[in-house]
């Protein structure tokens, strides 16, 4: 009587262990499955890349390739010259494409020499440029007065309306000019003087003596 209740018991522990081992076999066999996936589209990726660095040029490949057709610049010491010579600037002047307007400048020994004066840079940078005895000893910075020209009262009253603030001289400059060389009521810096179209046909009076006070008595050239 006791044998059907107790058969009833081991028939149901046996189907509930058959149960939980086939679930178990299926999470291990869909966790391997996972795991496989992730591994064939690791390789994937892994042969694709390796596949396109093959393909894709060196960057020294790519270097030598363009240097081949980069075109060859002319090696002559002559046209090196020539090169050189149409990249000078005087000062930092304008370059040779500027429009120009006549200006004439009365020199120490009382001869006349008339130049083309490019617009744009000052007088300083003019005279440099086309040989005027015009010392510039602090090379335009406004720390001397190697550059003090003389200018007729027309041009000195016009530039005070039009380039200088409130109608007067810088501070720097009047300091300078007071220690200029025969100082005159229309005595301008030529660093600080701009040239202008309207300045066409001007006459600059260049005064006989300067006062360099550089110990060296330092005159630069034009470069």
């Amino acid at each position: 009587q006791y044998s059907c209740p107790l058969v009833l018991i081991l028939g149901d522990c046996y189907h509930h262990s058959v149960s939980n081992i086939s679930s178990a076999v299926n999470i291990r066999v869909h966790s391997f499955t996972m795991m496989l996936n992730r591994l064939i589209s690791s390789s994937s990726r892994k042969a694709a890349t390796s596949l396109a660095s093959k393909s894709r040029p060196s960057p020294l490949h790519t270097m030598a390739a363009h240097q081949k057709q980069r075109p060859q610049r002319n090696e002559n010491p002559q046209h090196q010259h020539q090169h050189q010579l149409q990249q000078t600037r005087h000062h930092g002047g304008p370059g040779p494409s500027t429009p120009t307007i006549p200006l004439s400048f009365l020199n120490p020994d009382s001869t006349t020499t008339t130049i083309s004066a490019r617009l744009g840079e000052t007088l300083l940078q003019t005279a440099h440029r086309t040989g005027i005895e015009m010392e510039g000893a602090c090379e335009g910075v406004c720390a001397c007065s190697t550059c003090h020209v003389i200018l007729t009262q027309e041009m000195y009253d016009r530039l005070l309306e039009e380039q200088c603030e409130e109608g007067c001289l810088g501070e720097n400059e009047e300091d300078m000019l007071d220690m200029a060389f025969g100082l005159t009521h229309t005595s301008r810096l030529g660093c600080q003087v701009k040239v202008e179209e309207w300045m066409e046909g001007a006459r600059i009076e260049l005064p006989k003596a300067t006062r360099n006070f550089y110990v060296d008595g330092h005159k630069p050239k034009p470069h």
